[in-house]
């Protein structure tokens, strides 16, 4: 190659332009492998620092691959653990867990709080709208309710061949989320307890009667709602579904809407019979109580073997039993043998009898001791009299006649006046003095007051006679 210079077409006088090629010397290659270099190991930085960059970005995804495992589990929810699909951890509680994310693992939450359900037309007639706003005792109004068709109408048939309504309310909760998980769809889930359930009370209404289903309440033990809820929960066990019923309640069990309300008079018609015997039992209690307290069963026994043996007309038991009677009366410890191989002997402790009967006995008594008591001192008093009246009888008349005006002096209601001696004629204007009007008038507030207080004292002292006896009477 020479150095020597050849002129463009530029030098020469035509148009110039810059040239394309330009042949350098030796010199000028050396420098350019110089050049070389440094691209080259500019390249080979980038490339370093692109990989630095591409693996501190693979590391955070790692990073973030594996946090994404970690999740929070609420209060109200259980997790499963899964591995390659297969179940490791089971029942996981509340807080943070961690599982392999997705292929590799996977954390399954599951709400375990309680849910509720209603089966409301299953076993109830199709009703409107409007009809579904009233009561069954609404609806059975005036027996005008429509007749039934079964291929609409859902209903219940009792073991008496009788036909019921009710409606179903379901409290449940997934207990075993393993269980739950592994068998149950959870698009399923409320189909598979409608179905349970549904055949549940199926059976349980056929084992119990129409009158016994309207009587009995929903949470009474053995009630056909308790029956069905343990049906249910059988059921659902067999498949093995976690599902725990909680409880299960019968929303207005009863007879046709028809004849509700016929059915609701005969219940009101024994519960009104009901509760007029038992107070009549209880009134008669009372009063047995307040005669005779806790001997009042024993004398009514007594009276019983005696009234016997008045009819079979033998002497000998009668006076027997009347004397056990007044044993009993008395307060007596007594002993009534048994005669017959039919009867048993009957004992009564000493004090049984109280109440009335013993207060009536008491002032019996009183008076027996009394009337002689009396008799004897008016016996005494008339013979002093007479010893006075044959001594000295006009001092007897004297003192007589002055006891009796001082007692009718004494009397509030008798004013006495004074009159001025000589007087020949007096005329009177009789009006009662204000002031005796008035005292009298406090004097018979006073004793109407006392006479109140002491009814009332004496009502509370035989109303607390009356429960004292009414509990010694229960105790025994």
């Amino acid at each position: 190659m020479s150095d020597e210079h050849r002129p463009t077409r530029g030098e020469a006088g035509g148009p110039s332009r810059h040239a394309s090629v330009q042949l350098r010397t030796q010199d000028d290659s050396a420098g350019g492998d110089v050049l070389l270099d440094q691209a080259n190991r500019s390249a080979l930085d980038a490339l370093h620092i692109a990989y630095t960059i591409m693996s501190w970005i693979m590391l955070g995804l790692v990073g973030l691959f594996v946090l994404s495992g970690f999740q929070s589990v609420n209060e109200g929810e259980r997790a499963v653990r899964l591995r390659f699909g297969r179940i490791v951890d089971a029942n996981l509680g509340a807080g943070f867990q961690f599982a392999y994310p997705p292929p590799i693992g996977e954390l399954i939450k599951i709400p375990i709080g309680q849910q509720a359900m209603r089966i409301d037309t299953a076993f109830y007639p199709e009703l409107t709208e409007r009809q579904r706003r009233q009561t069954p005792e609404e609806l059975g109004k005036g027996g005008g309710f429509r007749s039934y068709d079964p291929t609409k109408d859902g209903s219940l048939i009792t073991a008496d061949q009788n036909l019921a309504h009710a409606k179903v309310q379901i409290l449940y909760e997934r207990s075993r989320p393993t269980d739950w998980l592994t068998n149950i769809d959870p698009q399923s889930e409320q189909e598979i307890i409608r179905v349970a359930v549904e055949r549940a009370v199926v059976r349980a209404m056929a084992e119990i009667t129409i009158d016994d289903l309207v009587k009995q309440t929903s949470g009474s033990e053995g009630s056909v709602a308790r029956r069905a809820e343990q049906f249910a929960q059988e059921s659902l066990d067999r498949l093995d579904s976690g599902i725990q019923i909680v409880r299960l309640d019968m929303i207005d069990p009863g007879p046709p809407i028809g004849l509700y309300n016929d059915f609701a008079a005969v219940n009101s018609a024994q519960s009104n019979a009901n509760a007029e015997r038992d107070r009549a039992e209880q009134d008669a209690r009372t009063k047995l109580n307040k005669v005779a307290g806790a001997g009042a069963r024993p004398l009514i026994e007594l009276i019983d073997r005696y009234e016997r043996a008045t009819d079979l007309g033998e002497k000998e038991e009668q006076q027997r039993v009347m004397a056990v009677i007044g044993k009993v009366l008395l307060g007596e410890s007594a002993t009534l043998e048994a005669m017959t191989e039919g009867e048993s002997a009957l004992t009564f402790s000493e004090g049984l009898v109280s109440g009335e009967v013993t207060q009536l006995i008491s002032d019996a008594e009183t008076y027996r001791r009394q009337v002689p008591d009396e008799a004897f001192a008016d016996r005494t008093r008339f013979l002093a009299k007479l010893d006075q009246y044959n001594s000295n009888r006009r001092v007897l008349i004297v003192n007589e006649w002055s006891d009796a005006m001082r007692e009718f002096l004494k009397k509030d209601s008798v004013q006495a006046m004074f009159i001025p001696a000589g007087t020949d004629v007096l005329e009177l204007l009789l009006n009662r003095d204000p002031q005796i009007m008035r005292d009298q008038e406090k004097a018979r507030n006073r004793r109407q007051i006392e006479e109140a207080d002491e009814a009332r004292t004496e009502i509370l002292r035989q109303q607390s006679t009356q429960l004292r006896n009414v509990d010694q009477g229960d105790s025994r």
